[in-house]
């Protein structure tokens, strides 16, 4: 349960009882909510500025220790009262701020869903365990190596704890398996078999040789064919900061749009050379590793790699490619009007592609502010719900949903959509 914002339940369901009609119960609940508001807020704001501790505001008898300037209180009783006032004798239009029908902004809804799905969530092939640990993976958060090996009783219990239904798993990002496509298929057949054994709570994306394109192509088509997977992780890069933009890996493109499955573009270390010459330099190790990494740089990183298949055209060649990426977008809200105005190619504009090809997930950013940014250029249909587990924890993306319907973020049938319906129907689950 989230500590902040519990206010707004009493907001909200004053809101609530404005809409059916209330406002005689409405009035008299704001008239006690501001004069509540007086006698609370002025007496710890007088305190704080004047260094007065709350066991001193009171005596032990119950009376009041604390005076205020007659300046600062009467003045703001004084305005408290003519608010009153206003909305005793005009009714909710004296309020038209607190509540407007059908706005945008927020429907004071406080529906949860019934379920969630995540499509971030990550698991770790013993195939690839020493080369994930040569990367340091085992550092990135309390029993984080453990938790990435367990596929059972200790995953289902955090997902129980998040109120996630079904996790979408793939491999961790550190970018296992580019050069080993022998090892993609091993990884890939464990990841079938953890999924047998839960199939109503697991689902699959593989990970793929992407060094060897033609290799991934088939591997991807007999991940979905043969074993069932929803598409694919991929890599933003290969080990030495190659991109996927060039032809050479149309074939994976190719094959996602023809098998009518996502490919999840996610962030992977940067290359040496990219590491040491942009996030290493004046920085101890650990601030260099988080600038280049989960602070920012991975982030940037996939926001350039989406651009450059833009300006490519490989969504001019593969118009019913359809691509996701976390993060809340990874920084590209902010650009996808910026991108349409510079003309950056021919063709549909970036704001076409981005509503048509690109579905965004919410994966370890759980901040109201940012996710309506999001909505801001994206359909809610093309917006999904997920973690980033085990490197966030369900129960902090659990209390996101809540404080999005606490702020009243999405009506009913947008935070199903956001929640599960959406994954339902690009998944195919």
């Amino acid at each position: 349960m989230y500590p902040t914002r519990m206010d707004n339940f009493s907001t909200r369901k004053t809101s609530a009882r404005l809409r059916q009609g209330n406002t005689t119960l409405l009035t008299i609940q704001l008239s006690r909510m501001l004069m509540h508001l007086f006698r609370e807020r002025s007496g710890s704001i007088y305190s704080r500025r004047h260094g007065i501790r709350g066991d001193e505001c009171s005596s032990p008898g119950g009376t009041s220790k604390l005076h205020f300037p007659s300046s600062s209180a009467e003045s703001n009783m004084h305005l408290f009262q003519r608010i009153n006032f206003l909305i005793l004798n005009l009714g909710a239009n004296a309020i038209p701020t607190l509540y407007t029908p059908n706005s945008t902004n927020s429907t004071n809804s406080t529906y949860l869903p019934p379920r969630l799905i995540t499509l971030e969530e990550h698991m770790l092939s013993p195939t690839f365990k020493a080369e994930a640990i040569a990367t340091g993976i085992q550092n990135a958060g309390p029993n984080i190596l453990e938790k990435l090996l367990d596929v059972g009783a200790g995953r289902l219990a955090d997902m129980d704890a998040g109120h996630v239904s079904v996790q979408v798993l793939s491999q961790p990002d550190v970018g296992v398996g580019l050069e080993d496509p022998e090892g993609c298929r091993e990884a890939n057949d464990y990841l079938r078999a953890a999924i047998d054994a839960y199939p109503d709570r697991f689902a699959g994306f593989a990970v793929l040789p992407m060094a060897s394109p033609e290799l991934a192509a088939a591997e991807l088509e007999r991940s979905v064919k043969d074993l069932g997977f929803k598409g694919a992780m991929l890599w933003n890069h290969l080990k030495n900061g190659t991109y996927y933009d060039s032809p050479a890996f149309h074939p994976v493109f190719s094959t996602g749009q023809d098998l009518d499955v996502p490919l999840y573009l996610h962030p992977t270390t940067p290359a040496p050379d990219v590491a040491a010459r942009l996030y290493a330099e004046n920085y101890f190790p650990a601030t260099a590793a988080l600038l280049g990494g989960s602070a920012w740089g991975w982030h940037v990183d996939v926001g350039l790699h989406v651009l450059r298949l833009y300006a490519a055209g490989v969504f001019d060649l593969f118009p019913r490619l359809r691509l996701i990426i976390g993060h809340n977008g990874e920084g590209l809200p902010m650009f996808v009007d910026r991108v349409g105005q510079q003309g950056l190619r021919n063709g549909p504009s970036f704001s076409e592609v981005w509503k048509k090809n690109i579905w965004c997930t919410t994966s370890g950013f759980f901040t109201v502010r940012q996710f309506r940014q999001l909505l801001q250029v994206s359909p809610v249909e093309r917006v999904l719900y997920s973690v980033d587990y085990p490197f966030e924890e369900t129960t902090d993306g659990w209390a996101f949903v809540e404080e999005l319907a606490r702020e009243g973020v999405l009506s009913r049938s947008e935070m199903d959509a956001f929640a599960y319906k959406n994954a339902e129907r690009l998944l195919k689950l």
